[in-house]
């Protein structure tokens, strides 16, 4: 009888040992799903800053405990301190990451451990809007008048100007040609750009925004306007240059047009470095995935966000964590 006590007091101690091994690494795995973690963007009061405080919410939303910050950035400094790891999350046009990772202009040297995490929005769409009272109604028109324009285009060596100049030198024109016609190029936020349009300071502005854009639709209640459409060869050299890929402006979507616009898209993506762990990477896709009604919800830009697309980054390098999480999804 004290055999058969003995035994059973043997293998309750035992299996007490088991329960208290699993509960110690069940606190440890908990303990180890807590994330320090922060986001570069853009400006405060933008749409990447709204983004990248909500990326942050979702990361502390499914896994509890976690730090994350969001700080104000420029897009071509976003990729530098991304990939020297100053900051784990970036926001940028997959495009850029390609340019970035290339190290071609303006980049002075390769960034080539870019890694992205998933979309953020599709169909950031290039717009070139002109004042209707300039008399310029095209590209084409622009450079065989040698039209002394003045324009604005958004911060120097941000995706959005890099496209705007491109889209200038596929009909040959340059931001010195500008000059010499007696126009003139600067970079500025669009809120201000706007403002001197609205003013008559500047006939154009130039960015790389989504359809419909609420400022564009704002100025054009009480200013007219032209939005310049590319050529297929024009498209095609820039595209063929960034990355970026043909689209149109639908006609309905702004009440000045009287046609769909054809013009070039990209993509804006979050990113991180490929040191990031797969397991960091994994966490935040599936917070945004677990969080997704209100992840889109956070600015207008993320309003046609669809699980289905977020995995499709190219021309920018997935994240093998990140993958991980796509490919697991995709299986259920």
């Amino acid at each position: 009888m004290m055999k058969k006590i003995c035994v059973k007091f043997v293998m309750l101690s035992v299996l007490a040992v088991f329960v208290g091994v699993g509960c110690m690494s069940a606190a440890v795995g908990q303990a180890a799903e807590k994330y320090n973690l922060s986001i570069c963007g853009g400006s405060i009061g933008g749409a990447w800053a709204a983004i990248g405080e909500g990326v942050g919410e979702v990361i502390r939303r499914s896994f509890p405990g976690s730090n994350t910050a969001y700080e104000v950035g420029q897009e071509a400094a976003n990729l530098a301190l991304v990939s020297r790891g100053k900051i784990e999350l970036g926001i940028a046009h997959a495009q850029l990451l390609k340019m970035g990772m290339e190290g071609v202009p303006p980049f002075k040297e390769k960034y080539d451990n870019l890694r992205a995490l998933c979309v953020l929005y599709k169909e950031a769409v290039e717009h070139f809007i002109v004042r209707r009272d300039s008399g310029v109604e095209s590209f084409e028109q622009l450079k065989e008048k040698q039209f002394p324009l003045k324009v604005n285009f958004n911060t120097k060596d941000s995706f959005m100007e890099i496209v705007g100049r491109e889209v200038l030198a596929a009909y040959g024109i340059t931001y010195d040609d500008l000059k010499k016609w007696g126009g003139n190029a600067d970079f500025m936020s669009m809120g201000a750009s706007l403002d001197l349009m609205r003013d008559g300071k500047i006939q154009a502005y130039s960015n790389v925004i989504q359809v419909p854009s609420s400022h564009v639709v704002d100025i054009s209640t009480n200013v007219g306007l032209n939005l310049f459409g590319m050529s297929e060869g024009a498209q095609k050299t820039v595209n063929d240059k960034l990355g970026t890929y043909s689209t149109v402006i639908p006609k309905d979507k702004y009440n000045f047009l009287t046609a769909d616009v054809p013009t070039v898209g990209a993509t804006v993506v979050l990113f991180t470095n490929a040191d990031l762990s797969d397991d960091a990477a994994y966490a935040v896709v599936k917070a945004i995935d677990e969080n997704f009604e209100y992840f889109k919800s956070i600015h207008s830009s993320l309003k046609d966000l669809t699980l289905e697309s977020l995995h499709d980054v190219a021309p920018a390098p997935l994240h093998p964590g990140a993958e991980k999480y796509f490919a697991e999804k995709s299986a259920k």
